[in-house]
Formats: structure tokens, sequence, C-alpha cells
């Protein structure tokens, strides 16, 4: 169940005029990769000298998920993994687990072995030492020959006998997945420089904006190459809602002359400032070049404005991020099909906010700490408002129909928004890795994402005691961007753990480390910014 908190940012207002002509691009699109090495210990069979299980059994050694771990209470251990085929290994991680520091690996033997009897000897390693938890090491080796089996034999924890434990085993072939991602060029029927021009619609913030004096626009994005979208969104800028798009038509084209209607959206409305809206595509199958947001309307007076919009290709980076979708309804009393109303096409739409959770705390998929395989969302009859539990292999995120009736009671409010705030914030439990603070940080991604007011806080209270997730996101959109990934990635030293006075100071201190200014300083300038 989770607390939901609001506050406020200001945002400027640029100056000047250019008049509606069609300007020219900047620069080319910027198209980049990611690579992303291929883990082959996946679906295989795993064998250990020793394990407890069943929460820290030998599997949890291979699952793609730094929070489980494997132990065994004797040391020197072994531990075998089985390929479904022979694979050719030449590199694999080990990550350390969460607690006691002497139960880290020291040392090993890996072999290879086609029949589990005769082996190989393909890596040694003498004296290691882990300085964090949950860290990750990585060992390179020369091989070319396919093995079905690999062991990791004669391991040795810090003291070399008693526990030994790991979180997480890769093994890696040089394979990789690449994974592209492309900025495109923005021409626009008009701008309004120098400050709200049709860049910032790609620069990745709606703190800045696109402004146009004119009732009726478009915005044409060059990808530089043909690509395919199954989805596309939306941001709002941070005022005058009847400035906000209504309506437009999406059209694709390679020729830059021939256009093909795509989606056709009307009486539009952006609820709260700086909301993304996201749309899908899901019948889709034709790529294009070009991309034009035509036709668009705002809602009145002479201004049209938008603080970003981005688009789902089918072969982006975020499409690294692809776990199982599946709905269950499991209230009897008939309040659970509130949520299919909200969301008729619920699967995609989780799909589509998940991918956007992974994205805002992490610029890497395989930064992430947990491989999600499923995401089971269930609608239950029972009080509260939305939890979140589970594992690498599923994680269960609940809704509490009663929550939802209540919600639909009052007429003004949109349950389909609300529906998917609480997916921004839950689906932050599903991918987080913090030990800062796991509410702050998973609300901050609701206030980034437009789901909750930044602009209704009133002054007061301390940093940790009043609207803590909306400051991580005043943070992150006005002094240092990738401020919430990094506090997210920032791991509590584990010999402070239970310490309360240490781990505050722990806390105040990341401000620093990340933003170069003190957490003091910070709220002091965050609150000037608020009403009283």
């Amino acid at each position: 169940m989770r607390k939901f908190k609001s506050l406020i940012l200001a945002a400027a207002v640029g100056i000047a005029f250019s008049s509606s002509v069609h300007l020219p691009s900047a620069a080319a699109a910027q198209p980049t990769s990611i690579a992303i090495p291929t883990n082959l210990a996946l679906g295989g069979k795993v064998t250990a000298s020793g394990e407890f299980a069943p929460h820290q059994g030998k599997d949890k050694a291979f699952d793609q998920d730094v929070f489980s771990k494997w132990l065994t209470f004797s040391s020197p251990a072994w531990l075998q993994y089985e390929f479904p085929a022979a694979k050719v290994v030449t590199s694999y991680t080990i990550t350390s687990a969460e607690d006691e520091p002497y139960r880290d690996p020291k040392s090993w033997v890996l072999k290879g072995s086609n029949d589990g009897s005769n082996w190989t000897q393909l890596d040694t390693r003498q004296n290691q030492n882990f300085t964090s938890r949950h860290q990750t090491k990585t060992y390179s080796f020369t091989n070319q020959t396919a093995y079905k089996f690999v062991k990791f034999d004669d391991f040795n924890n810090q003291n070399g006998s008693g526990i030994l434990q790991l979180s997480e085993i890769k093994l890696f072939d040089g394979s990789a997945k690449t994974w592209s991602t492309t900025k495109p060029t923005v021409t626009a029927s008009g701008e309004h420089t120098p400050t709200n021009i049709k860049e910032n619609l790609v620069d990745g913030t709606s703190v800045t904006k696109w402004l146009i004096k004119d009732d009726t626009a478009w915005l044409k994005f060059d990808f530089g190459e043909q690509v395919t979208l199954d989805g596309y969104a939306l941001t709002a800028a941070n005022d005058r809602p009847e400035r906000d798009p209504k309506s437009w038509v999406l059209q694709g084209s390679n020729d830059d002359k021939t256009w093909t209607g795509i989606d056709t959206k009307s009486d539009e409305n952006f609820n709260v400032r700086h909301q993304r809206k996201h749309y899908l595509l899901t019948n889709n199958t034709k790529a294009f070049q070009y991309y034009r947001l035509n036709n668009i309307k705002n809602h009145s007076g002479n201004s049209i404005q938008l603080g970003e919009v981005d688009f789902s290709r089918t072969n982006d980076i975020g499409h690294a991020v692809n776990p199982v979708i599946e709905v269950k309804n499991l209230d009897s009393s008939g309040n659970g099909s509130l949520f299919t109303k909200a969301l008729p096409n619920a699967e995609k739409e989780i799909l589509a906010v998940a991918r956007k959770v992974h994205e805002l705390l992490y610029s890497n998929p395989a930064d992430a700490p947990v491989d999600v395989k499923k995401i089971l969302v269930t609608i239950e009859d029972v009080p509260g408002v939305a939890w979140t539990s589970g594992d690498s292999t599923q994680k269960t995120i609940g809704f509490s129909s009663q929550y939802l009736k209540s919600f639909v009671a009052s007429p003004s409010k949109s349950l389909r928004e609300e529906i998917i705030g609480i997916l921004y914030h839950e689906i932050g439990h599903v991918y987080q890795y913090s030990n800062f603070d796991v509410e702050a940080i998973a609300d901050s991604l609701r206030f980034e994402a437009g789901y909750h007011d930044r602009y209704s806080a009133t002054k007061g209270g301390t940093w940790q005691t009043k609207g803590t997730a909306n400051f991580l996101r005043w943070i992150e959109d006005t002094k240092k961007r990738g401020f919430i990934r990094e506090l997210n990635a920032a791991p509590i030293p584990y010999n402070i753990i239970g310490n309360a006075n240490e781990i505050q100071l722990w806390k105040e201190r990341q401000f620093k480390v990340i933003t170069g200014t003190d957490v003091n300083t910070l709220w002091s300038q965050y609150q000037a910014t608020l009403t009283d």
C-alpha cells in the first residue's frame, strides 16, 4: 500500500517569436546503439555441493536477480551449470551478495566438461576481493571449445572455511544483442525563439518546451532511416492548459511528400501539467523515415505548446525490457471491471509504462538488478490502494477494487489516469534498486510522468518528512539530470545497516556526492519555489 505525495516546480516562459513558416533542420538524426551481452546461463540445470534451500538455493545463483543469493554452509564448495546445449564460454561475472563480506568468494577454479566427469581447466582466480555489496566483477579468459557443463570448483570464501555466498553468476560467449536509439531531427511550422524551440521536444525533459503562436500547427520528425512505431507519447508543458494539443493526426512518409495516416486523436485533455500520455499503435506494421503530427489544434487561444514528444520503435532500447504482462480480475463483486473499462488494452498499456519506468531508472537495461520475466496485475476486493510483491520470475502488482470504486465516485476525476499513475509508482517498485527511500524513489517517477501535480505543494516541513518524492524530481529537473538514476543506484554500506543515525548521514551525503550541493541548501532553494 502506498502513500502518495505532492509538491511544486516553477518554470519560465520564453520570449521572442518566429513566424509560422517551415524551419530547416539544425542537424541530422542522431542514432546510437547499445550492445547488451548475451547471458548464456538461461534454461539450464544447476547442481551444487550444498545450498540453503529453498530461499537461498543453488538456482538463485543464475536467476538474474541480485536481490536473491546462493548460500552454502561449507567452503570450499562447488557450483555447476549444465547448458541445454554445449556453449563456448569466454567470460563470466560474479556479483556479491547483500551481507557479510567474509562470505564472498575469494578463490576458485572454472572448469569445462562435455560428460560431467572429465574436466578441462578454463580459468583460475586467487585473492579476489569484493569491496561493496552487490558488486559485479567480470572475468575473461581464452577458450574456443564448447562445453555442456561448466563448474566453479574449489570455491573458497574470504576466510577459507564456513559460509560461502554470492548473488549472481552470468556466463558469456562474447556475443551481444544490439539495440538502437535515435534522436530524430525536428522541423515545425513555427517556434517561439530563442527559448521555446522545436529541439526542446526531444531533449528528454518537459521542463523545456516548444511553443508556437498559432492555433494550428505541425511537427515533423526525421529518423534518418525507416523505423516502425508501436506507440508514441506527448507530454504537456508547464502552464496554460488551453495551449495543450486537443487534436492531431499522426502520419508517416518515406519521401517527405506522400503521407500515410497512422493515428487520429480528438478531444484529448492533459489534466496535470507535465503529464505524459502514451498512445498505442497496436496494428501498425509499416516503416517510415518521417513522421508528422499534422493539423495540431489547441483547446483555445492563439498558441500551442508541448513539453516533449517521444516514439516507441519496435527495435529501440526500450524493447529490451519485455516482461510478459498478465491481468487477472479476482474481484467477484463486480468492481474489478472498472479496471478493464479504464484500460481496455491493459497488457500493452502496462508494458508501455514498464518500459518508460525502466528508462527513468536505468540508461541501459543491463544496469538493472533484476530481469523480470513476468508482471501479474491483479484486481482484488480488499482495502488499500495498490501493492507490489514477488521475485525475478514474477512480480505481482495488486489493485484494490474498493479503491477503484471509491475513486470513480468523483466524476471529475479520470480513473484511467489514476491507474496509470499508480502503475508508474508500483512498477517503480518492480525495477528499482534503491536503498535510499523506496517509496520516494518510486513516487518521484509518478511526479516525473505528470500523474501527480508537482505544482500543488506548499512550503514547510523537512526534506525527509514532507514531499520527498517531488523534491527528488525537482533536483532531477533543475539541478542534475540523471539524479534519480544515480540515487537509485547508490547502495547503503553494509557496515552501517541497522544504525539509523549513520544511515541518515549517508542519505544526506548522497545529495552532495551526486549534485555537488548539500541537501539543506537544495531544500532551501526548492522551498523558495513553493507557495505559502
